[in-house]
């Protein structure tokens, strides 16, 4: 018989693999008929602190979690706290 051993993936290679990140602000609870009649400028007020982290999360892992910033005209997140990886 003979054995066969398992290819290995370079870690080179996963390190180059594109991902997206959702950063979590809320959530907002409303019925169908509230977002249906939503209109440009309305405000839907998010279920969380002004002060609360952000989560920064990779399908539905949390990944990190961090801080509302201004960068230039735009938002970024300051990160506080970053999940361990698997060994």
């Amino acid at each position: 018989m003979s054995e066969t051993k398992a290819a290995r993936v370079s870690t080179t290679l996963i390190d180059s693999v594109a991902v997206e990140l959702d950063a979590h602000l809320g959530q907002a609870k409303m019925t169908v008929g509230v977002l249906t009649a939503l209109k440009p400028g309305a405000v839907v007020p998010l279920e969380a602190a002004l002060n609360r982290p952000v989560e920064l999360r990779l399908g539905e892992a949390i990944v990190a979690r961090g801080e509302l910033v201004a960068v230039d005209d735009r938002f970024g997140v300051r990160l506080t706290e970053i999940a361990a990886w698997p060994e």
